[in-house]
């Protein structure tokens, strides 16, 4: 959770430095860092797929037992 913070931090910093920093200042700036909103998804896809496997796990034990 304090991964999925941090990240949604930097993405929310770097929607605001796209209306202040003109297109070409902000390329160049970007270049070698960490996309936010990239990983963002990523982690959120990732424990979304760990949360659907764990409640069909869930789903399957109260049937068969």
């Amino acid at each position: 959770m304090k991964q999925l913070l941090q990240l949604a931090q930097l993405y929310n910093k770097a929607v605001q430095e796209e209306d202040e920093i003109p297109k070409e200042k902000l390329v160049v700036k970007r270049v070698g860092k960490v996309d936010p909103k990239k990983h963002l998804e990523q982690e959120v896809q990732d424990i979304m797929a760990a949360n659907i496997t764990q409640t069909l796990g869930t789903m399957l034990n109260t049937v068969i037992f």
